[in-house]
């Protein structure tokens, strides 16, 4: 079992009296997180937007006038909480690099040391009015041994942002937004065994790679919205976790559970074939199962028929539970 555990902050959208104000703000969940087990932490979008945008709001600032120009020292506040609280932390900011406009997460480690950037890849038609640059071709992040990707709130709209970095190898998909982020991450996390941390006020989640939410909540919370509790939502995830298509692996799974009883956990999702994995005895790794009975992950296995399907002559896209991805892409 490879466990990780992250928090998505449902930092409040509404108007603060300033900016130091909400980073402050931002500073103290951050905290809270840490204490709650938090190794990673995710913020909403454009966290320097402190004046909510909605029509008739006197106070609305314009993007480009939101803007950072040195966002290490702007965000000061928010970096140091969370180095103080060995934390790492996905920073969500508007920002200009001379005259271009940028909106990006920073994936900043628990020792304060950037490790990355992702930019946001499909800005919005108010966005791109303003000068903002799309960036589709980025790289993946590492933090801590795990493969991380990025969208960042309306790049949920367009799967090819999200399908080419899963090609690439991404476990885990930050997504820092102002909108609730859609049903779609539960269909990719769950057609290509992928997580996504989505940190929006509304309503933030973490959803595993059976397509559910290991954790969710935010200001569509009456509670929350009248001041009680804390728009903090912390889970673990096993990054080792395994998922399984029935076919070649349901006639085995009886005798896993046998041989090693509490030592796994194998659930079964009916409406879609799947059987998933994890080890919960830290002498046994989701591997030496695999190797023991032959297994073949769901997305092994979906790759293979694509590829004897091309091989053939046919396209592996009429496939009702072909992947999408070109080229398939291997077990992470």
């Amino acid at each position: 079992m490879n466990a990780k555990t992250i928090s998505v902050v449902a930092l409040s959208n509404r108007d603060f009296i300033s900016l130091e104000e909400k980073f402050r703000e931002a500073a103290t969940w951050i905290d809270l997180a840490a204490r709650q087990g938090a190794e990673l932490v995710v913020l909403p979008e454009m966290i320097n937007r402190f004046c909510g945008d909605g029509d008739g709001n006197p106070r609305a600032l314009p993007i480009r006038q939101c803007a950072l120009r040195d966002w290490r020292r702007e965000t000061e506040i928010v970096l140091e909480a969370a180095k103080a609280a060995r934390v790492a932390l996905a920073l969500p900011v508007v920002h200009l690099e001379g005259d271009v406009l940028f909106n990006t997460f920073f994936l900043i480690a628990a020792d304060g040391s950037c490790l990355g950037r992702y930019n946001k890849a499909c800005p919005t038609p108010p966005e791109l009015e303003a000068g903002m640059v799309p960036c589709s071709d980025q790289s993946l992040l590492q933090w801590n041994g795990v493969a991380v990707g990025g969208a960042i709130c309306f790049d949920t709209c367009f799967p090819q942002v999200i399908e080419r970095q899963i090609a690439a190898g991404a476990q885990l998909i930050l997504v820092p937004s102002l909108w609730p982020g859609g049903r779609q991450l539960n269909y990719f996390a769950l057609q290509y065994a992928t997580r996504f941390a989505v940190a929006y006020p509304a309503w933030s989640r973490i959803i595993d790679i059976d397509g559910k939410e290991a954790v969710e909540g935010g200001y569509r919370q009456e509670t929350l919205r009248f001041g009680f509790g804390a728009p903090v939502y912390t889970a673990t995830l096993n990054f080792d976790r395994l998922a399984l298509f029935a076919n070649d692996n349901q006639n085995k799974i009886k005798d896993i559970s046998q041989k090693y009883g509490d030592r796994v956990r194998v659930t079964f999702n009916q409406e879609n074939c799947l059987f998933f994995l994890d080890t919960l005895d830290p002498e046994l790794s989701e591997d030496e199962v695999v190797r023991e009975f032959e297994l073949v992950t769901a997305r092994d296995y979906f790759a293979a028929c694509a590829n004897a399907i091309q091989s053939k002559g046919g396209d592996s896209t009429h496939e009702p539970h072909a992947p999408r991805l070109t080229p398939p892409v291997a077990r992470v």
